[in-house]
């Protein structure tokens, strides 16, 4: 490898094969050990790839293994077995089921349906994370739980067990059971590795360890590097004695010890050893630091949070500027999420784009969870913790709590929302919401049943999103043409296409920074690999396309082309099916009876079948009723009752999707209820109401009479249900239609930002109307902080002769008051072109073909992202938890609320838990070795306006503050 190991790396690395611990104190390289000790297994000793098997903690570290080996020694580096001990373990599950007492096509509980199950067994959404840490504890670590918790593990447990489901605990108690019970199979799986590596060992709980253990004890050769005083995860299991039983259980003498910080400098490393003298020791080392840097270690005092979030503003402002530092050379620290809210709207009051380590995860993302959540249920029909769980990422709390506390001790949610439309409670919106989720989880089926692969169907549950307010895109998609029906741009997409498909390259001729911009835009819309580096001097083969034209029109005709590319999948939504109407004795929907019900199947938009019967109710026709739809008592005196009208009926729709308008709040259940009165079960029968559609595509006249007028359909005889399931399918036809061009004109919104910039650098033709509209929605993403549009400009321009200065295009796009204020705003239109991204990246990891196998596993990559790890970002500055910083370095360092009450928390000071006084010291350790230049620990008197206790750590570090309460807005 390229890098050169030292003498303590190079005994870990060429170690003879075998069990060896490595204890790696914090910046001594022991990613890097891990990965060279692979690169020689394979290489040296002529392991075959796939035969080993590198555990880690995170995602992220198992990406960065095999980045890194690829790049060490090619393909084979693909072959290496890598991922967390969690996908470790669903693997072995999935491969053997029945032996694990699991039934095949078992889904995964990921953190949000845990914390929506137990609100269901009346658990406070605040006591959530406590009551699952405490289960945890029980089962991977034995700790005792008092009776009532253990009551309520059993309602808990046994709830998932009937769905089919596991969550990381249990993962982890099947695995080892596995391995335990069957020690035949526990060869088989083994056998499947010839050396085992594992990263962050001190992060291992006693049954992970245990399942490593049992998957090397045949061959003992496995590798483990970890650190004793890097363990802080002990609320999740993790204990740093675990390195101490490795060394025990595989007979190993002196561990490899990484004595060199080879980050952070030296007197910044002695400050942060000096915290952990307290701390009982499990191995002897002498970890030494030799880099050098000016800036003393520092400790600040400041009467208030709110002093404190001002200095380190300023602080950071007058740092970077001194010494020409990027944002992301610095990192802010601290022990619990709360203390963020103060520092971020202080740091982005004052102009510093920060990076949240909040929202990692895929289920975090309001977008994202709204597809994962209806996903969910359909991998789980009739599960109500599914339904519950998107309702709380969906609905507003306030709407949800009124909800179930009027209806939701004695029917489902549904239902609850049912009745709370249908009696009038709430206000307009509220009761519109409540109507509208409903619908949504009522379609379901119907998105999944129309859709051919798992793209199709996300696409649909985006496009059909219940709980959000339209895009900015969306909002004024109406003042837009369908690009599909704009001169030039269908061949521009096609040739763009061949280009993709045959592996040509586009080459810019553009003006200087106007590539920046449209170059951004390609590689938003995946072409990055087909962009060529530059036009001039490079001959342009027949497999290329030079993208050139006039610059005020080119940005939108390329946007537009792409927004047709992106669009290609589209379709019409349904087309297909049967629609249908009922006319009834009265529109009391619990008690009404059905008088007369019309059908229509239809193929492509078009009728090629129809359904008509009368019923003869059980109840008389009201007046009310005979004057809307003409029918008396007399004209179905006659006719056959629903039980022997339905069996035809069900008959006539055979495996069809039944699409009504506005049916579910009247005729489906209706229907439902006569259908379950003679005994049969109306769930098989998949049902879609056009309504959401109608609304999401017109702002107004949403009646299936108002579509007819709009589609030009003839209605027919209204409230005659044949004339009116004819009206339907002609409308169906029409949305389908309306349905398509709004997706051409609203696709490919990750590009927006990108054509912001374009707009800014070359501005369209000031009589361009569509351009105007276009521009004013895009500068927002282009401003958004979730754009990376302006700081690769910033970083470009200046090496692009006659590029408008960065300074201009800001000025263009509203300026920097404008630019800071919507930065400021953290809002879901802005995030969604990132969401979506974000989403497309993780759907190309789904290997399954079949529709409901995808499913199930783009729900376990979700519900496995929990263990995502962090990432830095050079244009902002980071706002991390302590417990989320591990991997990572700054320039620059500020621990923040060095406070009793802080760390090690206020329990554990006011209840004197010494036990828990160890652990908080790591994790201060950890915090301050990611620092190589320059570290600053702050505390605070006041902290969310309460006292905040004294600072025994400080004084443990032999650092007395510098008091600046009264100068704290310096």
């Amino acid at each position: 490898m390229s890098f050169t190991p030292t003498g303590d790396q190079r005994r870990a690395i060429e170690a003879a094969p075998g069990p060896v611990l490595v204890i790696a104190g914090p910046g001594a390289g022991k990613t890097y050990c891990l990965i060279a000790r692979v690169h020689r297994l394979v290489t040296v000793h002529g392991y075959a790839p796939e035969r080993v098997c590198a555990v880690t903690f995170t995602n992220k570290a198992a990406d960065e293994i095999s980045a890194r080996l690829e790049r060490e020694i090619g393909e084979p580096g693909r072959h290496v077995t890598r991922g967390t001990l969690h996908r470790l373990c669903v693997a072995m599950l999935r491969a053997h089921p029945e032996a694990a007492g699991l039934r095949s096509g078992f889904g995964i509980a990921d953190e949000e349906y845990q914390r929506a199950l137990l609100r269901r067994l009346r658990i406070p959404e605040e006591r959530a994370s406590a009551v699952l840490t405490l289960f945890s504890r029980h089962r991977l670590q034995r700790a005792a739980l008092p009776e009532d918790q253990l009551r309520l593990l059993e309602e808990y447990a046994g709830f998932l067990r009937r769905r089919n489901l596991l969550d990381f605990d249990e993962i982890v108690l099947r695995a080892h059971q596995l391995l335990v019970d069957r020690p035949d199979l526990r060869a088989r799986i083994a056998g499947q590795w010839d050396a085992i590596l594992v990263d962050e060992c001190q992060d291992l709980n006693p049954t992970s360890y245990a399942v490593i253990r049992l998957l090397a004890q045949d061959h003992r050769h496995v590798f483990a590097v970890g650190d004793d005083e890097q363990s802080i995860y002990g609320w999740a299991g993790a204990d740093p004695e675990i390195l101490a039983a490795f060394r025990r259980d595989f007979g190993i003498g002196d561990p490899v010890v990484l004595e060199e910080n080879h980050r952070t400098a030296g007197h910044i490393f002695e400050a942060a050893r000096r915290i952990l003298r307290a701390n009982p020791r499990l191995f002897d080392k002498a970890l030494r630091a030799a880099r050098t840097s000016p800036f003393p270690v520092e400790a600040v005092a400041f009467s208030s949070d709110e002093a404190e979030a001002r200095w380190i503003a300023a602080d950071i402002r007058r740092d970077r500027e001194a010494h020409g530092l990027n944002w992301g050379d610095f990192g802010i620290l601290f022990r619990q999420h709360r203390t963020a809210n103060r520092l971020e709207a202080t740091l982005l009051e004052a102009g510093v784009p920060l990076r949240m380590a909040r929202g990692r995860a895929l289920t975090d993302d309001p977008i994202i969870a709204e597809v994962l959540g209806a996903l969910r249920i359909l991998a789980g029909p009739g599960d109500p913790v599914a339904v519950e769980a998107l309702a709380k990422a969906v609905l507003p709390f306030h709407l949800l709590q009124r909800v179930t506390a009027e209806f939701g001790s004695d029917h489902d949610l549904l239902t609850a929302l049912r009745l709370f439309h249908r009696l009038h409670r709430g206000d307009e919106l509220e009761r519109k919401a409540a109507m509208r989720f409903v619908y949504h989880v009522e379609n379901l089926p119907a998105f999944r049943r129309n859709s051919a692969t798992l793209g199709d169907l996300v696409d649909a549950l985006l496009a059909a999103r219940p709980g959000a307010r339209r895009s900015h895109l969306e909002e004024r998609s109406d003042e837009l043409t369908d690009p599909k029906e704009v001169a030039e741009v269908p061949e521009l997409a096609a040739r763009i296409a061949r280009v993709r498909e045959d592996g040509g390259r586009l080459h810019l001729a553009v003006p200087p920074g106007l590539d920046v911009a449209l170059a951004g835009m390609l590689r938003a819309a995946g072409l990055g690999p087909n962009l060529a580096p530059s036009t001039a001097g490079v001959p342009v083969s027949p497999l290329d396309l030079v993208v050139e034209g006039d610059q005020t029109e080119l940005p939108l005709r390329l946007f537009r082309a792409l927004q047709l590319l992106a669009s290609t999948r589209a379709g019409r939504g349904v087309a297909d099916g049967v629609t249908f109407d009922l006319e009834t004795t009265d529109n009391e929907v619990d008690a009404c009876g059905i008088i007369e019900i019309g059908a229509a199947r239809v193929r492509n938009g078009e009728v090629v079948a129809t359904f008509s019967s009368l019923v003869r109710p059980d109840r008389s026709i009201t007046a009310g009723a005979a004057l809307a739809h003409g029918y008396t008592d007399a004209d179905v005196a006659d006719a056959p009752d629903f039980a022997a009208v339905w069996p035809r009926f069900r008959d006539f729709v055979g495996a069809d999707l039944l699409v009504a308008h506005n049916g579910m709040a009247f005729d489906v259940p209706v229907l439902r209820r006569h259908v379950d009165a003679i005994g049969e079960a109306f769930e098989r029968v998949p049902v879609y109401d056009t309504l959401p559609e109608a609304r999401a595509l017109f702002r107004a006249g949403a009646s299936l009479q108002s579509l007819a007028q709009r589609f030009g359909i003839d209605p027919g005889t209204a409230h005659h249900a044949l004339d009116d399931a004819l009206t339907l399918a002609g409308v169906l036809r029409g949305l389908g239609a309306a349905r398509a061009a709004r997706t051409r004109k609203t696709a490919f919104q990750q590009g927006l930002d990108w054509l912001g910039l374009a707009f800014a650098v070359a501005p369209p033709a000031p009589g361009d109307v569509e351009a105007g509209v276009l521009r004013d929605v895009a500068r927002w993403f282009t401003l958004s902080r979730y754009s990376e549009a302006l700081t690769e400009y910033g970083e470009s321009a200046p090496s692009r002769p006659g590029a408008p200065a960065l300074e201009a295009v800001i000025d263009r796009l509203g300026g920097r008051d404008l630019l800071q204020r919507v930065r400021r705003q953290k809002t879901v239109e802005q995030r969604y072109p990132v969401s979506v991204a974000r989403l497309r990246s993780v759907l190309a990891l789904v290997t399954a073909e079949a529709i409901d196998e995808a499913i199930g596993q783009l729900l376990e990559l979700a519900a496995l992202s929990k263990t995502e790890g962090e990432d830095t970002d050079q244009s902002r500055v980071s706002l991390l938890t302590l417990h989320a910083t591990k991997g990572l370095e700054f320039s620059r360092v500020y621990v923040v609320g060095v406070e009793d009450y802080q760390m090690p928390g206020y329990h554990a000071i006011t209840r004197k838990i010494e036990d828990d006084f160890p652990e908080a010291r790591r994790t201060l350790y950890v915090g301050m070795t990611r620092a190589r230049d320059r570290l600053v620990l702050t505390r605070a008197d006041q902290r969310d306006g309460r006292p905040s206790g004294g600072s025994r750590f400080l004084e443990e570090l032999e650092l007395v503050p510098v008091d600046l309460r009264e100068r704290a807005g310096r």
